[in-house]
């Protein structure tokens, strides 16, 4: 019951032609050494690098996702290993009538046919592998473990909130076009319900695994990609193979060109297995991804920088955000601060306290100007001058052709540093540009099903009409006591929403 054993022996699944990539997937995703198929440059590409391969671990993981290209034998291999795990499982302890399984959940179940008639045929041809089968049904089949324990592997439609998965003990659960399956957030086929329902349901030594065609930048798989493709570990490792590396036989240079040709966006996902922006998409995704910062920690304030402040306020549902914007004597910029406040209709976010907490941020940077969208912007003005807050709302303007260019053109041009949010980067890669019937395009922000609106992004298309300009001042490496005195007062006065009662030239008397 190895699985690159089962997935090539004649008796098994039959794959006699697998290329060596495929032989060390079965490898990898079973915590089997590789020995000498370590040395292979594609297996070496598809775990992400020579380090990758030194740190793989040598058992199974917890989780595998294997995305790869379409027609490499992804559905044989997804068969192969459920049969495998149903009958290596853990099944002690069980009670009579207990009847674990493996659950093979696709994005619906015309979606699972071919895997689950490559794993009929095997258990009903093959002389070995038959003498396991127990019984078939239309979309289950239940075969012996090892211990002689029934077990069932079951095709499941993926459901919104995992209730399918709860029901059984699992000795394994395979999710075959997992790409597909999005987040919470999108409300589809929600993976993250899946996984968190499932997840005290598995037995001991059970592993998920998550397979299929990479799809949309966006997404439980893809925030996992990001984080863990050449960093495998104990927990998850991420396979990333193209159809070339798979099966070279298919995938020819010629065969290549061809698909290409007659469509980039299945080029990109189906042949050389990359995540593709939708035709509507505002940023590449490779653009945003290129600017993100390792951390997501604030940027340490720094005197010689400049900043602008920018927020797009909500309540209910929706997230309340702030960016703090710096540019810096090279004249690049950066997002500083990034903050989210979310609020539920049960329990609507107070205003006056986030509007503290926002001066509480911003204060060791010496803002206290913050330009906002216009959505009740009298209202949140009272509120910050009645609750003492320091801050003087500034109201935004945004123009989606202008800014939406300028902030295509910064991420293109890496003139535009991101923290290692994952919302943020969510926000900014799901903005959608839509033509105008008079001409002209306009910014979509697509309302997901948490009640977010891409919040990051408002705030950071508002700040495309405010970017802070390029330091000009000269800087003094220290100051003198009368100085620094003049600057406390001056910060104080400020905090009290009292800036423009300083009297006289404040311009004049600052220089």
């Amino acid at each position: 019951m190895e699985l690159e054993r089962l997935l090539t022996d004649p008796q098994g699944f039959g794959l006699v032609t697998a290329s060596l990539p495929q032989r060390a997937v079965c490898r990898i995703m079973t915590g089997v050494p590789l020995g000498d198929y370590a040395k292979h440059p594609d297996v070496i590409a598809m775990v992400g690098g020579p380090e990758a391969v030194a740190r793989l671990p040598n058992k199974a993981p917890n989780k595998v996702l294997f995305g790869a290209a379409v027609r490499c034998a992804k559905s044989t291999i997804v068969a192969a290993k459920a049969v495998r795990n149903a009958f290596l499982g853990d099944c002690s302890g069980l009670q009579p009538g207990e009847v674990p399984r493996v659950p093979i959940v696709s994005v619906d179940l015309d979606k699972a046919k071919e895997t689950f008639s490559k794993l009929v045929g095997a258990l009903t041809t093959s002389e070995k592998l038959s003498s396991l089968l127990l019984k078939v049904d239309r979309d289950s089949v239940v075969i012996k473990n090892h211990s002689g324990w029934p077990v069932e592997i079951k095709m499941i439609a993926g459901s919104r909130s995992g209730q399918t998965l709860v029901s059984r003990w699992c000795l394994g659960a395979i999710f075959d076009e997992a790409p597909r399956m999005l987040g919470q957030s999108d409300g589809v086929i929600n993976l993250d319900d899946a996984l968190t329902a499932i997840e005290a349901r598995m037995r001991p030594g059970a592993q998920i695994d998550l397979v299929g065609s990479l799809w949309a930048p966006r997404g439980p798989v893809y925030e996992r990609v990001q984080e863990h493709f050449g960093k495998p570990s104990e927990e998850i490792v991420v396979i990333i193979a193209t159809g070339p590396m798979l099966r070279p036989d298919l995938y020819t240079p010629e065969y290549c060109e061809r698909i290409r040709n007659a469509d980039d966006r299945a080029y990109e996902t189906d042949v050389m297995a990359r995540f593709a922006d939708p035709e509507d998409a505002l940023l590449p995704s490779v653009d945003v991804a290129a600017c993100v910062r390792r951390t997501d920690a604030p940027l340490e304030p720094d005197h010689r920088r400049s900043y602008v402040a920018v927020m797009d306020p909500a309540t209910r549902g929706n997230g309340w955000t702030l960016c703090l914007i710096e540019c810096g004597e090279d004249g690049r910029f950066a997002v500083a601060l990034a903050k989210e406040w979310i609020g539920t209709r049960a329990q609507p976010l107070r205003p006056a306290k986030v509007l503290h907490e926002i001066a509480e941020e911003l204060e060791p940077y010496g803002v206290v100007e913050l330009h906002t969208d216009q959505w009740a912007f009298d209202a949140l003005m009272d509120v910050a001058e009645l609750a003492e807050t320091g801050l003087m709302l500034i109201p935004g303007e945004r123009d989606d052709e202008t800014d939406g260019k300028r902030l295509a053109k910064l991420l293109s041009d890496r003139a535009l540093s991101l923290p290692n949010d994952r919302q943020l980067r969510a926000d900014l890669i799901s903005i959608k540009r839509r033509p105008r019937t008079a001409g002209g395009s306009q910014i979509v922000l697509p309302k997901t099903a948490d009640g977010r609106h891409c919040d990051y992004a408002a705030a950071l298309l508002l700040a495309m009409h405010v970017l802070p300009e390029k330091p000009t001042a000269p800087v003094l490496d220290e100051m003198t006591d009368e100085e620094r005195q003049w600057c406390e007062m001056v910060r104080k006065r400020r905090e009290q929403g009292a800036a423009d009662r300083l009297g006289g030239d404040y311009e004049a008397a600052w220089s």
